[in-house]
């Protein structure tokens, strides 16, 4: 089979759910997504009305690829079909830089899509993931915070880093 990052975000999915993993939020490769409202996170300096819509259109605005929750861990993934630096990059600013921003989005999103178990959101535990398949290249490894979850087929994979105690 010939992956692409839609097969890469299904098997995320269905590994997860498998695991326990309530999905919370996501949006498929494409930005389309009928099952899941997108995570917005939007930096309120930056953010414009520029568009019809500009809570989903803001300047500065970062969407976590999938959103999931298990106790109070939170995986904030980032899925592509080989190991994607800037993927590495967007993650680490989300969880660092961005973090009020992003506990803010999500006090809202708790509120607004009634899930209620992701309250108060300064007790999660951020657990930022890399989704990419298992063969791929030549990749640093994951320190700190970051996991990797190598996808190894639609039903199979495993973790890296600190969630590598979860294996699959």
């Amino acid at each position: 089979m010939k992956w692409t990052e839609g097969h890469i975000h299904l098997a995320m999915r269905q590994i997860l759910i498998a695991q326990g993993w309530s999905l919370i939020a996501g949006e498929l490769p494409g930005g389309s997504d009928h099952d899941l409202y997108p995570l917005n996170v939007v930096d309120p300096a930056l953010a414009r009305d520029r568009s019809p819509d500009p809570r989903r259109h803001s300047l500065g605005e970062l969407i976590p690829d999938l959103v999931a929750l298990r106790g109070r861990d939170l995986f904030i993934g980032e899925a592509k079909v080989n190991y994607n630096a800037s993927d590495r990059e967007k993650l680490e600013l989300l969880t660092s830089q961005r973090r009020e921003h992003l506990l803010a989005a999500l006090r809202t999103f708790a509120k607004e899509r009634r899930i209620p178990n992701l309250l108060p959101t300064e007790t999660l535990s951020l657990r930022p993931t890399l989704v990419f398949r298992a063969n791929s290249s030549i990749i640093p490894p994951p320190n700190g915070a970051l996991s990797y979850l190598r996808i190894v087929s639609p039903t199979s994979a495993f973790f890296e880093g600190s969630l590598k105690a979860t294996n699959v």
